[in-house]
C-alpha cells in the first residue's frame, strides 16, 4: 500500500497522509498493515523495486519512547526549576521588592497556616506575617496586628501595649511596646503580660542619642 510521508531523522517516518501535500510529499510502499500509533517506530529503505518501502523496527521504536520519555523528564524538571525559582524570588523578597509584586502573592484565606514572613494580600493591600499561626475568619490581616503588617504602611515599631486575650495575639520575641511611656521589647514569646505584670518577659529598648 502506497502511502505519503514526511521524513523524521535517520530514515524514520514523522508523518503520513494517504494524499499527497507539502509535508507528506515522499510515496512509500508499507511492507505490514500500518500502526499509526507506533509510526515513528517505521524506517525506510529502497527494495528490490527500487522503490522506497517501510517496515516497523522494534529497536527504533523503542529508541523513541526513550527519547520522548527523556524529554518529557527535561520539560518536568525546568517546570519545577521554574516553580521553585518563582517561589525563592517571592519567599526571599524585601517588602520594596514584594510591593511591587503584590498581585503575585496569594489571597489571605482562613484556616491556613501562615509562617512569620510570608506576604499575602488581603483588601488590595500586601501584608507580611508576623508569627506562626493558623487564620481564623476574626483574625484579619487588617485587625490582627499582632499576625500581620502592611508593608505599605508598616505599624509603629513600639505601639501602645494592649493587653492579649490568648495565645493568637500574644507577643512574640522580639516584638515592641510602649508601656508607661518607655519603650520595650519582649524577650519571650507567647508574651500575654505587661511589663509591669511580668518584667522578666521584657527588657527596656534604651533610646539612640
Amino acid at each position: 500500500m502506497q502511502i505519503y510521508i514526511e521524513y523524521g531523522l535517520n530514515a524514520t517516518i514523522k508523518n503520513i497522509s494517504s494524499v499527497k501535500t507539502e509535508q507528506c510529499y515522499a510515496p512509500v510502499f508499507f511492507d505490514d498493515p500500518i500502526d499509526i500509533d507506533k509510526i515513528e517506530g517505521y524506517m525506510t529503505y529502497i527494495g528490490s523495486d527500487s522503490q522506497t518501502h517501510a517496515s516497523f523496527d522494534q529497536a527504533t521504536w523503542e529508541a523513541y519512547e526513550r527519547a520522548k520519555e527523556e524529554e518529557r523528564a527535561r520539560e518536568q524538571a525546568q517546570k519545577m526549576l521554574d516553580d521553585l525559582s518563582y517561589k525563592t524570588v517571592l519567599d526571599t523578597a524585601t517588602d520594596e521588592q514584594a510591593l511591587v509584586m503584590r498581585p503575585l502573592y496569594p489571597m489571605w484565606q482562613v484556616d491556613q497556616v501562615y509562617k512569620k514572613g510570608a506576604y499575602l494580600q488581603y483588601g488590595g493591600k500586601l501584608y507580611r506575617v508576623l508569627q506562626d499561626h493558623t487564620s481564623q475568619a476574626d483574625w484579619t490581616p487588617d485587625k490582627a496586628v499582632s499576625l500581620y503588617v502592611n508593608v505599605a504602611d508598616p505599624q509603629d515599631p513600639y505601639p501602645p501595649f494592649k493587653k492579649p486575650t490568648g495565645a493568637h495575639d500574644a507577643y512574640s520575641k522580639g516584638d515592641g511596646i510602649t508601656f508607661e511611656e518607655k519603650h520595650y521589647r519582649s524577650k519571650i514569646d507567647g508574651n500575654v503580660y505587661s511589663p509591669a505584670e511580668y518584667p522578666a518577659g521584657w527588657e527596656i529598648v534604651e533610646e539612640e542619642n
